[in-house]
């Protein structure tokens, strides 16, 4: 329900008395000094401008990682009602996660190429890697603190575009997560507002996973721009010799993959398929043989971990972020575009003794 757009002397307004008096308590003058006081800020930077709603997350509900900044938000907030006669534990979900940041990594493209060899000793790849990008921020991997929805707990953080990284936890339970969530607005949106993620996460500037106009063959055609869609296709075609696969890359790949996926007819099918839905699914990738590989090495990994329908774990293994990760396998980030496990084990000869 949006709370700030419903007037004082409208019907709903009328049907929920208690929520109106306390929208009116949250944003009175008094209670705005208050939050500037307790976030730091100066007297006066929060305006009486109201945004806040009450929201009801269910089974299965979650959020991921971002800012919240946006236009000229502030201070967030969010009031937990959870039912107050069961306790939210652990078991239950729905924690308010909150996570480090940390200069972005640049892009190894725009690596100098002259750089002095000798600057590089002592530092691993990973090490490397990690060069400030325009004074850029990002999130971690996994959350450096979590916040159980407690009934009649407060939460809030002031938002920062680059740093108030948080994202909610999918709720396990089938008990409602209630609460009240809203922003306190300042006078104008941050001087650094294009480091924001929704401002990144839509960017096509250099540098951003997003780099450059995407429009897709189809629609160029349909658009009547039809040397456009020629040089597009040319583009393509030249890069064929070169990045088609050989009859050996296929007899190697052969080993593990789906046999149809190797035929060039598909092959041909899959490209169009994702240059014209920037997606695409591939069912079976793997041959049987693999598959049962793959399926037999995550089951007994599941089973050393404790996790699958079988194995009742405690409450506290929701918050267990860590769980699958090895030496061999390590999360990759940052977590407002992406959170998987990469394997960084053995090399390609001793593949198979990886899932054996």
């Amino acid at each position: 329900i949006d709370l700030g757009n419903i007037k004082n002397d409208s019907k709903m307004a009328k049907e929920l008395p208690s929520l109106m008096k306390l929208k009116s308590a949250l944003y009175s003058s008094t209670y705005r000094s208050f939050v500037e006081q307790i976030t730091n800020l100066e007297p006066n930077t929060l305006t009486d401008q109201v945004d806040c709603a009450a929201n009801c997350h269910t089974k299965g509900c979650h959020l991921l990682c971002h800012d919240d900044v946006i236009g000229t938000r502030k201070v967030s907030y969010i009031i937990y009602l959870t039912d107050p006669d069961t306790a939210w534990t652990d078991e239950d979900g729905g924690r308010l996660e909150l996570y480090d940041n940390f200069d972005e990594e640049k892009d190894d493209n725009d690596d100098d190429d002259n750089d002095d060899d000798d600057n590089k000793k002592g530092k691993s790849d990973k090490d490397e890697a990690i060069i400030s990008n325009n004074g850029r921020k990002v999130p971690g991997v996994i959350p450096c603190k979590t916040i159980l929805p407690t009934f009649n707990s407060l939460a809030y953080f002031v938002v920062t575009p680059g740093v108030s990284f948080h994202s909610v936890q999918e709720v396990f339970c089938d008990r409602p997560r209630l609460s009240i969530q809203g922003w306190y607005h300042a006078k104008e949106a941050p001087s650094d507002i294009e480091n924001a993620t929704l401002n990144r996460l839509k960017s096509t500037a250099k540098g951003e996973d997003t780099e450059g106009s995407f429009m897709p063959l189809r629609q160029i055609v349909d658009n009547g721009n039809e040397k456009k869609a020629a040089a597009a296709a040319a583009a393509a075609s030249s890069k064929d010799d070169d990045e088609s696969l050989t009859p050996s890359d296929k007899s190697y790949l052969a080993k593990f993959l789906n046999p149809t996926y190797l035929q060039d007819k598909y092959i041909d099918e899959i490209r169009e398929c994702f240059e014209n839905e920037s997606s695409v699914q591939l069912r079976h990738f793997f041959n049987e043989e693999w598959s049962s590989k793959v399926k037999s090495a995550t089951s007994l990994m599941d089973e050393n971990d404790k996790l699958g329908k079988d194995h009742r774990r405690p409450s506290s293994s929701s918050v267990e972020y860590d769980v699958g990760v090895c030496d061999k396998w390590i999360p990759v980030g940052p977590a407002h575009k992406q959170r998987f496990l990469e394997y960084v084990g053995d090399d390609d000869d001793d593949v198979d003794d990886s899932v054996a």
